[in-house]
């Protein structure tokens, strides 16, 4: 299901911060995540702007038909003195 792109990323997050509170059998404290996801994407007009939509794969299949999926590589880290 395609959604907007920052919903995607949000609930990545909050995955992330799920699988460190869950910590069983042993506590995980994450400090620097780094992913590389391929996605649908799909731009639309939306109340006079654009808004850019996202979503996994439905298919890992590249042919004719499904065009080779974009890429995007996110980053998350815990706060520190560098920007």
């Amino acid at each position: 299901m395609l959604r907007e792109l920052s919903q995607l990323l949000d609930e990545l997050h909050d995955g992330l911060i799920a699988t460190e509170a869950r910590g069983l059998p042993v506590q995980v404290q994450l400090a620097n995540v780094e992913m590389t996801l391929p996605l649908e994407l799909r731009p639309i007009l939306r109340d006079g702007g654009c808004v850019l939509l996202a979503d996994l794969p439905r298919s890992r299949e590249v042919n004719t038909w499904n065009a080779m999926p974009s890429r995007l590589t996110v980053s998350w880290s815990c706060g520190g003195g560098e920007p």
